[in-house]
């Protein structure tokens, strides 16, 4: 069974998820960076922030609050089978 992963308004199915990592920083924030092996979105940027909005100008850079990103963050993890 396919599952996707909900970021604001986009999904994005967990099975072109080629790579992911943790530890990215944009400007001192948390963040998410993967990367899939979609033509239509090669790669998407997550970045915690608390000031937030859900109108996100760039397609891949999304800025998302801190239950959000912790929520991306676990369910990328337990798809992936990767414990923290």
């Amino acid at each position: 069974m396919k599952k996707a992963l909900k970021i604001n308004n986009i999904y994005i199915n967990m099975e072109t998820i080629v790579a992911f990592d943790l530890n990215y920083k944009i400007d001192d924030n948390r963040a998410l960076y993967l990367l899939t092996n979609s033509t239509e979105l090669p790669f998407l940027e997550i970045e915690e922030n608390d000031i937030a909005t859900s109108e996100c100008t760039d397609y891949q850079a999304q800025k998302v609050i801190s239950s959000e990103y912790n929520r991306i963050k676990r369910e990328l993890c337990v798809y992936m089978g990767v414990v923290l």
